[in-house]
């Protein structure tokens, strides 16, 4: 098991672990201290000057990867490719190993190839989903509109959004704004109570009878039951033929029908949880961090405006021509490596005993790639904390996307929900901007440091958006 170092990941490089809290109790001190616990770990890392730091949670062991190498390496080859089987996990899967995301091996193979191959059929990632698109922003766009220029926030607005584009080809319909609105509230509030290793409620899942509020746990429960109800009655519709038209429902039921042996109800119901729960934040929560950029850089905002107006002057393009934007597509490819969404990407779990720059990683290990140590390093970057679109157009002017750049992840586990992404961001950007000049709402500029928790998102902020002349 030993490596040729002699060294396993989590003999060397790690803090003090304790009896029965590992280094819980370390970890939580520190982050009591600078608020995210993506920060500590990564301050742990240069700490051990390390690439593949081993930490305990309670009696989980977990290795964090540093690097680009290490991180390719996590993310394509097939020793990565499950999931942590966790309490965590189950609980936000209703108690279950079902959908996409949290399973693996030929289930998760064979599945997530068929609901890819169907959505797409459907109209996903083609033409279908820009109408989609073009048509949540003419909405989006009457709300400003009706802001006369008072401060809105248009975060949970844009989730709503995108939440409901990817609904109407999973489900052939939209959900009701109330019902939508309070799902993202819930899981705002459960990426503020989780990490991705799950955090307390994880380690000792017990708590959830003493402190069920503190754990998170009642989060999740609300949630999976707002949830559990939108999916059920939107399946039970389809069995009653109640949508028009075709969806990706309609055609698992058809499998369901034919008998096919793992299409399941439970498993249909796990498949759409898995599309409710990628589309609603991440794409809502990189939107926010885009908002903030324009308002904390009026500047480069103003260049944005420049080039599009210089190349479609008040016309509305089309998303096949947004590719001439130079600028603007480096502003938003700045904005996602700047601020970096998912700065840990999903959980792994090793098949095998398997080598990371020459540390044994034991078969059954949880693993996590840090994406925002990536994004943010020196190696790759010239000054990372400094915001600066033109690390994204080369020499001959042109945009270029950065070798280092992974804001969706890598490999076959990253994020699904690119297609629908950044067509969105893009889309949304170059209509705001054409027609609004946006500034911050009280003359005091917003703070660009994000909150963290299972993902990133803006601390809450207002803006004005005026009305071009």
């Amino acid at each position: 098991m030993l490596t040729k170092n002699n060294n396993y990941a989590w003999c060397t490089n790690r803090p003090r672990w304790y009896p029965f809290f590992g280094c819980n109790n370390i970890l939580h001190a520190r982050t009591a201290k600078c608020g995210s616990q993506w920060k500590v770990i990564s301050e742990m890392a240069k700490e051990y000057s390390t690439n593949v730091l081993g930490l305990k949670m309670a009696n989980e062991k977990v290795v964090v990867v540093f690097g680009e190498k290490n991180i390719r390496q996590v993310s394509f080859d097939k020793e990565f490719e499950a999931r942590p089987d966790s309490f965590f996990l189950r609980l936000r899967c209703f108690g279950k190993r079902i959908g996409i995301t949290f399973v693996e091996g030929p289930l998760w193979k064979e599945h997530r190839q068929f609901a890819f191959r169907h959505l797409k059929d459907e109209g996903y990632g083609k033409q279908l989903m820009h109408e989609e698109i073009k048509y949540a922003l003419k909405n989006i766009m009457n709300y400003i509109d009706n802001s006369n220029g008072s401060p809105i926030n248009l975060i949970t607005m844009v989730s709503m959004s995108i939440t409901n584009i990817l609904w109407k080809f999973t489900a052939g319909e939209y959900i009701i704004e109330q019902q939508i609105k309070k799902i993202i509230d819930l899981m705002s509030a459960r990426s503020k109570a989780f990490t991705m290793a799950g955090g307390w409620l994880n380690q000792w899942p017990w708590l959830r009878f003493i402190a069920p509020n503190w754990t998170g746990y009642n989060v999740i429960q609300k949630m999976n039951k707002e949830l559990s109800h939108i999916i059920e009655e939107s399946i039970n519709k389809h069995k009653n033929k109640l949508v028009k038209g075709s969806d990706f429902i309609y055609t698992f039921l058809d499998e369901i029908y034919n008998q096919k042996q793992t299409y399941t109800e439970d498993q249909l119901k796990g498949i759409c949880l898995d599309f409710l729960i990628a589309s609603t934040q991440t794409t809502g929560n990189s939107f926010g961090f885009m908002i903030l950029a324009l308002v904390r850089y009026p500047d480069m905002q103003e260049k944005v405006y420049q080039e599009i107006t210089t190349i479609f002057g008040e016309d509305n393009p089309d998303w096949s021509d947004l590719g001439r934007l130079v600028y603007t597509n480096a502003f938003l490819a700045e904005s996602q490596r700047y601020h970096t969404i998912a700065l840990f990407s999903g959980a792994r779990r090793t098949l095998t005993d398997v080598v990371v720059d020459g540390y044994t990683i034991p078969s059954g290990t949880t693993v996590l790639v840090s994406l925002g140590d990536l994004h943010s390093d020196p190696k790759h970057w010239d000054e990372p904390n400094k915001f600066n679109p033109e690390r994204f157009i080369d020499e001959n002017g042109k945009f270029r996307m950065a070798p280092h750049f992974h804001p969706f992840g890598l490999g076959r586990r990253r994020c699904p929900g690119e297609p629908l992404s950044r067509p969105f961001l893009i889309s949304a950007l170059v209509t705001i901007v054409q027609r609004y000049r946006i500034e911050c709402s009280n003359g005091v500029l917003p703070s660009e440091e994000p909150i963290v928790g299972i993902l990133a998102e803006p601390r809450p902020f207002s803006a004005r958006f005026i009305r071009r002349k």
